[in-house]
C-alpha cells in the first residue's frame, strides 16, 4: 500500500509498513489467537473418557451460551436458504426483516462444507482475530511512523484490560455491612461482561466483534487517506466499507460519524483541512453508507417483536465503572492525549484518536436504549494514545535517566523500551486471566454455579443431544416448543421451531414467559388448567428433559415443599390425557399434543 508514513515528508510516497512487520504482524496475531483458542480445547478435553463432563457434548461457548446460540440460530437458517433470519425465541407474530450479510455469510459456508454452526463460528473468529490484530496495526501505522508506538499499541490492544482483578479482590474482602459508597465498584463482573468494550474479549467470544471491528478500523484509515491526499477514490472505498460494516454491525455506524465529524470540526478549525474537501469527502462517504442504517430502521420498525427486541435496555456503567474497566490504559491514553495535543502543529495526525476516543465517550451515554453496544471499539483509540504516551513520553524519560551524554541515552531507551512496553502490558493483563480463569471456573461446572441468573448449560449430555436432533428434523419452523428457557436456548440453534422462553433479550416479557414455563413444570396441575395454557400459548411440542426437572425442583424446594421422588413421571401421569410421547430415551422426553391448540 502506498501511503505516506509521516507528515513531516507528505510528499513522498512510502509504504506504510513493510513486508517484514507485516510478517511480524501476523505471526504476533496467530499467537494470540492460538492463546485464544486453548480454553476452548481444554472445554471439549473434560468430555473425554473418565473426565468430570464424559457423555456429554460441549456445546461451542465458555461464556455468554445465551446469546451464542443465537448466532448459530441465524447461521443455520442461513444455512437452510433463509435469507432474511428469523427470531426463535419468541412466540410473537413478526414479519422478519433481519438481513446481515456476515451470518448470511457464515450459513453459507456451513452449507457449504457441512460443518456445524458452531465450528463455524469459531473458524470465523479466528480468522476474524487476524484480520483485526492487522487493521488496528495498519490504522496505527498510518498514524504514526513509529514503529515503537505501532507495536505497543497492538500488544496493547491484544492482552490488555483495566483493573477489574483489583475490584474482584476488594469484593471479596469487603465486610458486607459497609455503606453502599464504601463497596467495590461494579466493574469486576458486570462491566467485565461487555466483550465489545475490551478487544482480547472480543477475539476470545464473538467474531461479530472482531470483524465489525476490523471493518471499523478500515474505514476510518481509508477516510483518513483520502483527506490527507486529497482523494475521492479513498472516501468511496470509506463508503462502500461503512455501508457494509452498517449492515454487519448497525451500531458502529454512530460511531464511524460521530468520530468523523468531530475530527473534521477540529481540523477544519485548525487549518489542516479545507472545508470544501472536508464536506466533499464526508458527503461521499454518507451517502454511500445511509442505506445500511436506513434498512436497520425500516427493519426493525417493520416488525414489532423485532423492535421491541432492539429497545430492551442495554445501558452503559457509571463513568467511574468505565474509567476503572479500563484502567491502566486509560491512564497511559490521558498521558497520550496530553502528548498528542502538545505536538499536534508537527503531528497532526494522532489527534484524530483523541477525536474517537471523545465521540465514543459521549455516545455511551446517548439517549438511546442500546448505550452499552456504543462501547465496541473504544478500547482501540485508547490503546493508540496508551502506546503514544508510553513511548514518547514514559519510555523517553526512563531511557534518559541514568546517563548525560545523548548517543548514551538513545542507546538506553532502545533497550529499555521493550521492557516498558512489556510491563505496561503485564500490568494490564491480570483482568483478562481472571475472566478467563472465571470462565473455565463455570465451564466445569457445566454452568450450575450460576443457575441464579438462568445461564444455559455449556454441555448438553448425548440423550440431550439426540432430542435436539430428532426437533432438528421434525419440528417445523411454525411450532412452538415449551421447555425450560435453559433448554430453550440451545433448541433454536439446532432445530427451525420457535421457543416458548430462551433468551433475555429475544423472548419478549421472558421475565413472565420463564415463570409460567416454571409453573406448568410443576407437579399438581390439573389436565383442564394445562390444556387451557397449552391453547393459549400456542405450544405444539414439550420437551422434558434434566433441565426441566431441575427448574421444577427447584421451585418447589424454593416453595418449602419437598419434590416427590420420581417428577418425571408424575408428570408423565398427569399430563397423559393432553400429551403424547413422540420421542424418549433415558433422560429425555418429547411430547407432542394429542389435540391441535384450537380443538381444545
Amino acid at each position: 500500500m502506498d501511503l505516506p508514513t509521516s507528515e513531516e515528508r507528505p510528499h513522498h510516497a512510502q509504504r506504510l509498513v513493510t513486508r517484514r512487520e507485516v510478517a511480524l504482524v501476523l505471526a504476533w496475531a496467530v499467537f494470540v489467537m492460538v492463546l485464544t483458542a486453548l480454553p476452548y480445547l481444554w472445554a471439549i478435553s473434560l468430555t473425554g473418557a473418565g473426565k468430570p463432563l464424559q457423555g456429554h457434548q460441549f456445546e461451542g461457548f465458555i461464556w455468554g451460551v445465551d446469546d451464542g446460540n443465537v448466532y448459530l440460530s441465524w447461521i443455520r437458517q442461513a444455512a437452510k436458504g433463509e435469507l432474511l433470519l428469523r427470531n426463535q425465541y419468541t412466540t410473537m407474530p413478526q414479519d422478519a426483516h433481519f438481513f446481515n450479510v456476515f451470518l448470511l455469510g457464515l450459513g453459507k459456508l456451513a452449507a457449504a462444507t457441512g460443518q456445524p454452526p458452531a465450528v463455524v463460528f469459531h473458524v470465523a473468529r479466528l480468522v476474524g482475530g487476524l484480520f483485526l490484530l492487522v487493521c488496528i496495526y495498519l490504522l496505527t501505522a498510518y498514524l504514526t511512523a513509529t514503529t515503537a508506538v505501532r507495536w505497543a499499541t497492538l500488544s496493547l490492544a491484544s492482552l490488555g484490560s483495566g483493573f477489574g482483578w483489583l475490584a474482584a479482590m476488594w469484593a471479596r474482602s469487603r465486610p458486607d455491612y459497609l455503606p453502599a459508597p464504601l463497596r467495590s465498584p461494579d466493574y469486576a463482573l458486570n462491566w467485565q461482561a461487555m466483550p465489545e468494550a475490551v478487544t482480547f474479549l472480543s477475539l476470545l467470544l464473538n467474531p461479530l466483534f472482531v470483524w465489525s471491528m476490523g471493518l471499523l478500523c478500515l474505514v476510518f484509515l481509508a477516510a483518513l487517506v483520502g483527506l490527507k491526499r486529497d482523494r475521492a477514490g479513498y472516501a468511496v472505498a470509506a463508503g462502500l466499507l461503512l455501508l457494509l460494516l452498517g449492515n454487519v454491525h448497525s451500531y458502529d455506524v454512530f460511531v464511524v460519524h460521530g468520530a468523523l465529524v468531530l475530527y473534521l470540526i477540529v481540523s477544519v478549525a485548525a487549518g489542516k483541512l479545507p472545508l470544501r474537501r472536508a464536506l466533499l469527502h464526508y458527503a461521499i462517504i454518507f451517502a454511500l453508507g445511509a442505506p445500511s442504517p436506513v434498512w436497520a430502521y425500516y427493519a426493525s420498525h417493520a416488525d414489532p417483536a423485532y423492535l421491541a427486541k432492539v429497545n430492551t435496555p442495554t445501558l452503559s456503567p457509571r463513568p467511574i465503572d468505565y474509567a476503572a474497566g479500563y484502567g491502566l490504559i486509560l491512564l497511559l491514553a490521558l498521558i497520550g492525549a496530553v502528548y498528542a495535543v502538545r505536538v499536534r502543529r508537527y503531528h497532526w495526525r494522532m489527534v484524530f484518536p483523541v477525536c474517537w476516543v471523545a465521540a465514543n465517550a459521549a455516545l455511551v451515554y446517548a439517549p438511546v436504549s442500546f448505550q452499552r453496544k456504543l462501547a465496541e471499539g473504544m478500547h482501540i483509540p485508547l490503546c493508540m494514545l496508551a502506546g503514544l504516551g508510553l513511548v514518547m513520553v514514559i519510555g523517553q524519560a526512563v531511557g534518559a535517566r541514568g546517563a548525560r551524554d545523548p548517543l548514551r541515552q538513545s542507546e538506553l531507551r532502545a533497550r529499555r523500551l521493550p521492557l516498558v512496553i512489556a510491563l505496561a502490558v503485564v500490568l494490564s493483563l491480570p483482568s483478562n486471566v481472571l475472566f478467563v480463569g472465571d470462565c473455565m471456573e463455570h465451564t466445569a461446572a457445566n454452568n450450575r454455579d450460576m443457575l441464579h441468573v438462568l445461564a444455559p448449560p455449556m454441555y448438553l449430555s448425548w440423550d440431550e443431544v439426540q432430542a435436539l436432533a430428532y426437533l432438528a428434523e421434525r419440528a417445523r419452523p411454525d411450532e412452538v416448543v415449551l421447555s425450560s428457557s435453559l433448554t430453550g436456548n440451545h433448541i433454536p440453534a439446532h432445530a427451525p421451531c420457535h421457543v416458548f422462553a430462551g433468551h433475555w433479550a429475544e423472548t419478549l416479557h421472558f421475565g413472565d414467559a420463564v415463570s409460567w414455563a416454571g409453573e406448568f413444570f410443576l407437579p399438581g396441575w390439573d389436565a383442564r388448567r394445562r390444556r387451557a395454557a397449552l391453547s393459549q400459548a400456542g405450544i405444539d411440542l414439550v420437551y422434558y428433559g434434566p433441565h426441566e426437572i431441575l427448574i421444577a425442583e427447584s421451585m418447589m424446594r424454593a416453595a418449602g415443599i419437598e419434590p416427590p421422588e420420581d417428577v418425571r413421571g408424575v408428570f408423565q401421569e398427569e399430563t397423559a390425557p393432553l400429551l403424547r410421547p413422540v420421542f424418549s430415551n433415558e433422560q429425555v422426553t418429547i411430547y407432542r399434543l394429542r389435540l391441535p391448540a384450537s380443538d381444545f
